[in-house]
């Protein structure tokens, strides 16, 4: 059979046919090239593009270590204690980011 390679046998013995990833398939050349492969080629990013109207807000999804959500669950915690009820944690990284200062950022050597 035409593009199969070596090890394939082992995945029918176990039942779990061709690997659609194997790197003879078409998908694998066509849309999981190296980033080397990639440049030059293809579509561009649309980069961001403008809120639509009557919007105010964007869903933004990022990365906390756990240490960093343990704090961050703190901070809502005491301003609860403080009487803040109805803060949430987007309340208090946006209070956040309006307070970094830039020329504080270590040197990146």
């Amino acid at each position: 059979m035409s593009g199969r390679r070596k090890g394939d046998d082992d995945d029918d013995e176990l039942g779990l046919g061709v690997n659609p990833l194997a790197e003879a398939d078409p998908l694998v050349s066509t849309f999981y090239r190296a980033p080397d492969a990639q440049k030059g080629r293809g579509r561009r990013s649309r980069g961001r593009q403008p809120l639509k109207d009557g919007r105010t807000w964007r869903l933004v999804t990022f990365s906390f270590y756990e240490e960093d959500v343990r704090r961050l669950d703190a901070l809502l915690s005491e301003a609860k204690r403080r009487g803040h009820r109805r803060v949430s944690r987007s309340q208090i990284v946006r209070l956040a980011l309006r307070q970094v200062d830039l020329a504080s950022l270590p040197e990146i050597v």
